[in-house]
């Protein structure tokens, strides 16, 4: 008789869904989504899920949450109090305290003690980067972690091998001005302005933020909607050059699956987006550009541009799709995973 396991999320997303697929293939999987928004449904949302864990936790042999935050300290608490074991992902959003965005759940102070407290009391903390590992390490001492990258499942009919477009992309879910800064759309919509000659495309970001953000759009910058997968691929199997700018970024899954098709990354030095790339491609410090060997320009757009001609006139390289294969598959998950769950039981 299979094991039973509790999952807990907020959002059925595509690493939550990946990391399901792996406990089934051991455990008898009750899922549990945790309904966060509005704001105002939280307090009834704790309350159902304090009682949901009351008389049912006895159920289960391990809780397995994503996301440390307002919905993971109950499960994590519970499974303490009657000897269970708890494992925690962690994603960068429940470890981050940007105060200037208000980004993060340290950024407020009750949730963040839902957070620090779920970090400190679960069996093990899964960090989707080294990165994300040292800050866990720095804000919570105490607390076991490791890291676990998240993994890339790519189905594409694409094999990296198609002529290139000279095409600078960025893929960023981009509805509200706190993303809009975090994503670094501000950076990538500089950069397509110093480099009015070359085409830039923005996938994923409503138009509409520009004004509010009070920024005009560049003229060779096409936004477009969010797209499909099949359409999305398309789009990395044409583009020269992927830019991901952001402020604050855990992992970037576009990032990495943009390397996937062969795309030439170009990065801002943030989070773990420099563990992504693996030192392939241009990874620009804001902080320290005079210091760069193809860039010895101190204004950091222009240090962009730079980084990004020099790579438009790259030859076609696959070395960044095998380095994706490498070291950021879903099999390089599973096994992880399975390392630390299934041999603890």
């Amino acid at each position: 008789m299979k094991r039973r396991a509790l999952f807990i999320y907020t959002h059925p997303s595509t690493f939550v869904k990946g990391d399901i697929t792996i406990l089934k293939k051991r455990y008898d999987v009750t899922e549990y989504c945790f309904k966060n928004q509005p704001k105002k449904v939280l307090p009834f949302s704790l309350i159902k899920q304090f009682i949901f864990l009351l008389f049912k936790i006895y159920r289960y042999d391990i809780v397995y949450v994503w996301f440390a935050d307002y919905h993971s300290l109950f499960p994590i608490l519970f499974s303490r109090f009657t000897g269970k074991k708890s494992f925690l992902v962690i994603g960068g959003y429940d470890v981050c305290r940007e105060k200037q965005y208000a980004y993060g759940s340290f950024s407020n102070k009750l949730r963040g003690s839902f957070a620090y407290l779920s970090i400190r009391y679960a069996t093990q903390n899964l960090c989707v980067s080294k990165n994300i590992e040292r800050i866990v390490a720095a804000i919570v001492p105490k607390s076991n972690h490791t890291t676990v990258y998240n993994g890339v499942s790519i189905k594409t009919e694409f094999d990296g091998t198609q002529d290139k477009e000279r095409i600078v992309l960025c893929v960023a879910l981009v509805s509200t001005l706190q993303a809009f800064y975090i994503k670094g759309i501000d950076r990538y919509n500089s950069l397509a302005k110093e480099m009015s000659d070359t085409h830039f495309t923005l996938v994923g970001c409503n138009p509409a933020i520009f004004e509010k953000a009070g920024i005009k759009k560049a003229k060779n910058l096409r936004v477009i909607p969010a797209l499909e997968h099949s359409k999305l691929a398309l789009l990395f199997s044409k583009a020269k050059v992927y830019c991901q700018l952001s402020r604050r970024e855990s992992f970037s899954l576009s990032l990495a699956e943009a390397m996937y098709h062969n795309c030439i990354p170009v990065i801002s030095n943030t989070g773990g987006m420099p563990e992504v790339t693996g030192g392939l491609g241009y990874c620009i410090n804001p902080e320290a550009i005079g210091n760069m060997a193809y860039c010895v320009n101190t204004d950091f757009t222009i240090c962009l541009a730079d980084a990004v001609r020099k790579a438009l006139d790259e030859p076609l390289n696959t070395a960044f799709r095998k380095h994706i294969e490498q070291n950021f598959s879903a099999s390089h998950r599973e096994q992880a995973i399975s390392a630390l769950l299934f041999n603890r039981n």
